[in-house]
Formats: C-alpha cells, sequence, structure tokens
C-alpha cells in the first residue's frame, strides 16, 4: 500500500501544483461568455476557466513548473510530517476564497453564479491550499537548517557587540529626526483630537461639549493632554505637543533596541534581525508611529515590553526574580498595557492567570512546600496598580464610564448582515429587541460590510440590562438558524487579516483634522505653514513604499498573522508548548482584532502583532537550534 502511495505521491503534486499555478493566475470576475458556451455545461465551465486565467500560459506553465520543484525540495529536506498545518492552510485557503467574493461585491454571488464559476472555486480552493501548505513546509525547512550570514570582523562588530542595545537605540533615534521635521508638531487622528478636547473640556457649536468618559483610556487622554498643557504654560500649544512626539521617539528607540539586544541573547540568525532593523527604520508602519499621538502605538510598544519579559521568564527561571531591572520593566509592560488601550485587560488576565498556574505547577513538580510569594506579587501589583489609577483618573476627572458598544462590534455586525439578507424572516418580536438597542429601520442601509462603526454608532445609550439579554438571545437565536450569514459577516470584516492580495492601506499623518478644527482654535494647536506640505509629500513616498516589491509583503498585515499561525503549528508538531506563552498575547490580540470594529485601512489595530512577531520568531529559534553572536 505504501509503495502504491508513493508512486501517486509525484502525479499528484504535479497536479496540484497546476491547480495552485491556475490559482495565482485566476480573476473570479465572471467573463462574458459566447453563446456555444452559455448552452453547454462543459464548454461554459471550460470557456469560463480559459477567460479568467491573467496572463499567458507561459506564464502559468513557470509557476506550475516551479512549484513541483518546490514540492521535490520539501520532500528531500523535509524531516517531519505535518498534520495540523494543512487543516490551517486549508482554512485559510477557505477565506480566501471567500476574501474574491467579497472584493467583488462584498457577497459570494459572483462565486456561485454559474458552473463554471463552481470550478474555478473547486481549483482555486484546492490549489491555494497546497501552495500556502508547501510554502509554510519550505518555510519551517528553511528555520530548521539555521542558514545565516557572517558579520564581518573589524572594530565596528566588536563594538555592536559589546553595545548591542546602545548601537540600535542610537542608529533608531537618528532615523527618527527627519520624521519629526517634517511632521512638526505632531500628528493628531480624530481619537486624539476627541481625547484633547475631552481634557480640555472643549465647546463645540454643533456638538456641545467633548464629554469626558472613559471611551478612550483615559490615562492615555490624561498623558499627551499633559504634554499639550505643558506646552500652553509655556506660550506655545505646539511646543508641548513636538515634546510629547520627541518623547514618543525615545521610547520608539528603546524598546526596539531592546528587542534587537533581546533577540541576539536568543541566537536569532543575522539576517531577521538585520531585516528587523531595517522594517523599523523605512516601514512605514514604524516611522510614523511615534510621530502621531495615537493611543494603538503606545499600547503597542507595551505588548512588545511584555512579551520581551515573558521570554526573560521562560529563559532566566528563578533568576528572573531576582533581577530588579526586568521585574520594573514587566511591571511597565503589564500596567501600560492595561492603561493605555480599554481592551489591553483581555491581554494581561489571562496572561497572569496562565503564569501563575505555570508557577504553581513548575512548584508541584518540584516538590516544594509552596508557591514562592515574590513572582505572585510581581505578577499581581502592577495589575493592582493600573487598576488604582485608573480609578484615582476617573474619580479625580470625573470621567464617565465609556458605552459597551465598543465591545459588542462584532455581534451588532453580524445582526446587520443578518436583517440585510434575512430581513423577511424576522419576527416582529425580534425587531423589536434589536430596536431596543440599535437602528434596526435603518440597519439594512447603515451596513458597511468592512467595518462596524455605522452600526455600532447608533447604539441606544439607554439601553437597560434587561435589552441587552433580550437583544443577546435574538443574537443567538438567528445564529443557530443561519450561522453561514454570521460566518459571513466575520469573514467579510477580517479577511484582510490573512488574505495577502488586496492592497489599500492609506497611513495618514496630518495635525489638523478639518472636523474638529474649534478645538485646535481652542486649544492652540496651529500648524506651520511650510510643514503640511512637507508632511503631505512624507505621507505619499510613504504610502507608495507598501506598493513596491519586497517593502510591500512587509507592509502587509496578513504576512504577519501567516506567519505567526504558521509558527504555532510548527510548534505543535515539534512539542515546544513553552513558545506559546510568549506568543499567546499575540494570539489573543489577534482575537481581539477579529472582534473589533474593523481592520481594513487601519492596520494599527495590529500592530501588536506586527511589532511582537520578530521577538516570538526568535524564540521559537531558540527552542529549535543553536546561538549567534
Amino acid at each position: 500500500m505504501k509503495k502504491i502511495t508513493d508512486r501517486l505521491a509525484l502525479p499528484a503534486a504535479g497536479i496540484f501544483a497546476l491547480l495552485a499555478a491556475m490559482a495565482l493566475c485566476m480573476s473570479f470576475p465572471e467573463p462574458e461568455l459566447s453563446q456555444a458556451a452559455r448552452d453547454s455545461g462543459i464548454l461554459n465551465m471550460m470557456e469560463n476557466l480559459r477567460l479568467s486565467l491573467d496572463g499567458t500560459a507561459v506564464q502559468s506553465s513557470i509557476f506550475t513548473v516551479v512549484l513541483f520543484m518546490l514540492y521535490r525540495r520539501n520532500k528531500r529536506d523535509g524531516e517531519r510530517s505535518y498534520v495540523l498545518l494543512p487543516l490551517v492552510c486549508f482554512a485559510i485557503a477557505l477565506v480566501w476564497l471567500m476574501a474574491e467574493g467579497f472584493v467583488q461585491d462584498n457577497t459570494l454571488q459572483s462565486l456561485t453564479s454559474g458552473t463554471g464559476q463552481l470550478l474555478k472555486c473547486c481549483i482555486y480552493l484546492l490549489g491555494s491550499a497546497w501552495l500556502l501548505t508547501q510554502l509554510s513546509i519550505a518555510f519551517d525547512i528553511f528555520i530548521g537548517r539555521r542558514t545565516d550570514f557572517k558579520w564581518a570582523g573589524g572594530r565596528i562588530t566588536a563594538f555592536y557587540r559589546r553595545h548591542d542595545f546602545l548601537c540600535p537605540f542610537l542608529l533608531i533615534l537618528l532615523s527618527c529626526v527627519l520624521p519629526l521635521a517634517l511632521g512638526y508638531p505632531g500628528g493628531l487622528n480624530a481619537d486624539s483630537w476627541n481625547q484633547l478636547g475631552m481634557f480640555f473640556q472643549v465647546v463645540r457649536p454643533d456638538w456641545g461639549l467633548y464629554v469626558f468618559t472613559s471611551h478612550h483610556p483615559p490615562a492615555h487622554t490624561v498623558y499627551i493632554s499633559c504634554f499639550v498643557a505643558l506646552g500652553r504654560m509655556l506660550g506655545r500649544a505646539n511646543l508641548g505637543l513636538f515634546a510629547l512626539m520627541i518623547f514618543q521617539a525615545l521610547l520608539h528607540s528603546a524598546v526596539f533596541a531592546y528587542a534587537l539586544h533581546t533577540m541576539r541573547q536568543l541566537g536569532a540568525p543575522r539576517y531577521l534581525r538585520l531585516l528587523f532593523l531595517l522594517v523599523i527604520l523605512f516601514s512605514p508602519y514604524f516611522v510614523t508611529s511615534y510621530t502621531e499621538a495615537n493611543k494603538d502605538n503606545v499600547y503597542s510598544w507595551a505588548v512588545l515590553l511584555f512579551v520581551i519579559e515573558l521570554v526573560y521568564i521562560l529563559r532566566l527561571g528563578g533568576d528572573y526574580w531576582r533581577s530588579k531591572g526586568h521585574i520594573a520593566l514587566l511591571a511597565l509592560g503589564i500596567m501600560a498595557t492595561i492603561l493605555f488601550r480599554n481592551n489591553g485587560v483581555y491581554v494581561i488576565y489571562p496572561m497572569v492567570l496562565l503564569l501563575l498556574i505555570v508557577l504553581y505547577v513548575k512548584h508541584r513538580k518540584g516538590k516544594k512546600s509552596g508557591l514562592s510569594l515574590k513572582p505572585v506579587l510581581c505578577l499581581l501589583l502592577p495589575v493592582l496598580a493600573a487598576n488604582l489609577i485608573l480609578s484615582a483618573l476617573m474619580s479625580y476627572y470625573h470621567i464617565e464610564k465609556g458605552s459597551i458598544r465598543e465591545a459588542l462590534s462584532l455581534p451588532f455586525q453580524q445582526t446587520a448582515r443578518y436583517v440585510l439578507e434575512r430581513g423577511d424572516e424576522v419576527t416582529e418580536e425580534e425587531a423589536e429587541a434589536i430596536s431596543a438597542i440599535l437602528d434596526y429601520e435603518n440597519m439594512a442601509a447603515d451596513y458597511y460590510p468592512m467595518e462596524s462603526d455605522a452600526i455600532k454608532n447608533n447604539y441606544n445609550p439607554e439601553a437597560t440590562t434587561e435589552d441587552l439579554m433580550s437583544y443577546f438571545k435574538v443574537w443567538l437565536r438567528q445564529g443557530l438558524k443561519h450561522p453561514f450569514v454570521y460566518i459571513k459577516a466575520t469573514v467579510n470584516q477580517n479577511y484582510p487579516l490573512v488574505y495577502p492580495f488586496k492592497e489599500g492601506n492609506r497611513l495618514e499623518n496630518g495635525t489638523l483634522n478639518q472636523y474638529h478644527m474649534v478645538a485646535a482654535e481652542t486649544i492652540g494647536i496651529t500648524d506651520v505653514e511650510v510643514m503640511p506640505r512637507l508632511n503631505n509629500i512624507r505621507n505619499e513616498f510613504n504610502n507608495d513604499l507598501m506598493y513596491l516589491p519586497l517593502m510591500g509583503p512587509l507592509c502587509n498585515i496578513a504576512t504577519y498573522v501567516l506567519v505567526l499561525l504558521f509558527l504555532c503549528c510548527y510548534a505543535i508538531s515539534g512539542r515546544h508548548w513553552s513558545f506559546f506563552i510568549p506568543a499567546l498575547p499575540l494570539l489573543l490580540s489577534l482575537a481581539i482584532v477579529v472582534a473589533a470594529p474593523g481592520i481594513s485601512g487601519t492596520p494599527r489595530y495590529a500592530y501588536p502583532i506586527i511589532y511582537s512577531l520578530p521577538v516570538v520568531m526568535s524564540w521559537y529559534y531558540s527552542l529549535t537550534g543553536k546561538q549567534k553572536e
């Protein structure tokens, strides 16, 4: 039986290579068919397929040969069997297939409109799943080989080895000078302006008072506002805002230098460290972060710091808890993650609980009398301190509690899609329960598949707990009745997380916002005449970089998420269970993004994953190979 399977493996691989090549060259809009093709099912499929293949037969043939050679190489060099990986790749390919339909018109109708379209779906699904599997196996083999290059000897190399934190810190900080100058006095997005308006109690004629609520993290609101207030005390609010940007540049440089230092300690290959450094210096996802007063940037640095300390906890063992420096950084990471984004608790609380369980299990295995108090305090006290700070801020500034609508973005989006597609099945009782929470009458018209803001912004602030419970009963009942509607709503909003073939992110980094000019005038923040023009050039340059070869994939959220998922599969196959402790904050962040209002066009929500992945990947290297200088 094994001999027969081995004989069939090669021709089967050739067929799958052909399917994968066709998937890469396939477009999904249904082409205009001849009359003969419309009258014959077989001709319909063949002509549809022929007209849907982009490029020439030579190009698809080259893809087929290259992919077949990749399979042969994987077969020769692969050292272990993969069970989970093909299943994960098939699931991702299924999302890719759905994304092909959503890209067209946010529905799946273009995928199922005829026999020709169904044939293309089968080819695409099987080919993409096989392609993903082969690429992920090749990536695992590449990691396992420990391929790397050697540093050139000399004084510079020797100096770097002695100062592997200071060197990247100074280099990154130096790279911040030009973006800081071009972005003067600093970037403020709509959320930042709302936060400043809340803190300074600005009254806008058409809105009324900016009410200070916990919709935005109060600690971050106070953090950015204190810098601006300092500038106002010195005579110019712009100076305070620019001081904030300089401070953020220092934080940015320090955290990423620490990450590079840690990667070297873990024995990460030099190419990975050099690539990460180049991405930090040039990628728009990094070079725009410190020039904007954005809660996601500081929060993502905090998550990265927390992930680094998790690595050291595992690496140093009991010695970790004797290091005052590490304990201080761990406390800072925990507190900042909780304070600078409201959903930070969904990362920290599960991780603290997991670490306490791990510590308890280790003590039980070591047959020690009791769990050491110091690690427990080092984990729990920062959580307690963060909550005390938050409570103090809420009390001191009389901050009102924010709406629960942010946490319910995904259920609201699913309900909106249900009303749009299955509105004729909604009973009066169900419509009444939804109306108590949301604007049922306009829900179908307001629904935008890629973002839930239009739905959740109509949340009724006077809704009671009873109203919410009634809504959730309806939500659950409708989901059980038509689960595929909810699946479509979720995938349609979140497919950019794993689908790398759609490019469209834009990073706008400017000071003034036309919707918040009253706040700008009241607070005293102004644009310097020449700076907006220079900043526009910087913005366009950064946005153009995201579409170029090599840099483009590094500015694509899906690249980072796919690598993270592949690493998880490798770790499970190799039984490297400790990999998941530093990786879990990234997986929790991914779950938070799925439940968030939307990821398309807003890559900042994925920054915790993007910033921390190189460290997590280095931890995987340390578990599977030898260290390097």
